[in-house]
């Protein structure tokens, strides 16, 4: 996922204005960022499948087979996701919208919003497609997905975009070995592309792992590698916390894993990253002696996902226990 923040930018166009700022042109100016990104998410069309409002805990969120609207607790950040890239509008930019006149405040916040969701709609345009695919993928419905990842795979072999997007089908469908060759290929491109792509190298690697698709002993240190050179590449090292807590679960550190694995699903919003956190924390919660918050955890899950491989695989393992 790429963060792109705007924060400078505003800054600088609303500088003078911002002098003689008050709360309320604080307040404004987020209202007018909240109301311009839900609206250009839902009712003008933008494909973006997340929105999510401030930083901090989660206090609400309303989410529908293709969409999903997260609300934190400090609202001075906004970010809009489509397939795995995040536009955001940082919280500098909002204090520096303070201005004296309310009508102001509010459209530069709504300008911000706008800024984001038109980079976001570019994006799609220069891979028409790829977003359907994640949708279908998150409706579960895997063989449309499938049909349409070959589709553009025949138009565009090479595009990076269509290559994560046969990446995601082959993770929905379980096949991770498969999966994880392809994505090994895609790191080899430079800055945040490759981060992003070790990232994925290992989360695929323990789920292979777990999977009974790849031994342990071979492939933990490919995944902990993987992720100490994403690092290295620019990528957020909380954003990798899951994929750690599925390493530390597999090398037998379930105290670690369920610590790690709770702070990703704090961070995490996206339904598939979430309901794959939450596979991770209970099967750490199963490690750990705890099957009761284990079937606990498992039912977010399954509210979110209940097909997604992890997911399932984690019911059954979890009803095994208890037989």
């Amino acid at each position: 996922m790429r963060i792109v923040r705007f924060g400078a930018y505003l800054a600088v166009a609303s500088a003078v204005p911002a002098i003689e700022g008050s709360i309320a042109g604080l307040l404004f100016a987020l209202a007018g960022m909240v109301v311009t990104a839900i609206v250009g998410n839902f009712v003008l069309g933008i494909r973006a499948h997340s929105v999510v409002i401030g930083l901090g805990p989660r206090v609400a969120e309303w989410r529908t087979i293709r969409r999903t609207v997260v609300v934190r607790a400090f609202p001075l950040f906004i970010s809009v996701e489509a397939r795995r890239r995040t536009i955001g509008i940082a919280a500098g930019a909002v204090i520096a919208a303070l201005s004296v006149l309310v009508s102001y405040e509010a459209a530069l916040g709504g300008a911000a919003a706008v800024l984001s969701m038109a980079l976001v709609r570019r994006r799609q345009e220069e891979t028409p497609g790829v977003l359907q695919v994640v949708e279908l993928v998150q409706a579960g419905e895997l063989d449309a997905a499938e049909r349409l990842v070959h589709q553009l795979t025949v138009a565009n072999p090479q595009a990076r975009r269509v290559r994560a997007s046969r990446v995601l089908v082959l993770e929905a469908r379980g096949r991770y070995a498969e999966a994880l060759a392809l994505a090994i290929g895609m790191s080899e491109a430079d800055g945040q592309e490759a981060a992003a792509a070790l990232a994925t190298v290992a989360g695929l690697t323990g789920a292979a792992i777990e999977a009974g698709q790849l031994d342990a002993q071979q492939g933990l240190p490919v995944a902990a590698r993987a992720v100490n050179e994403a690092v290295e590449l620019g990528k957020p090292s909380y954003m990798l916390d899951g994929v750690r807590a599925l390493i530390a679960l597999l090398a037998g550190d379930p105290q670690l894993a369920v610590r790690l694995a709770r702070a990703s699903c704090k961070n995490n919003d996206g339904s598939l990253g979430r309901a794959d956190d939450l596979a991770t924390l209970a099967r750490a919660y199963m490690a750990a002696g705890d099957n009761s918050k284990a079937r606990e955890t498992l039912a977010k899950a399954e509210r979110l996902v209940p097909w997604w491989p992890r997911v399932a695989l984690t019911r059954s393992r979890l009803d095994l226990a208890q037989a």
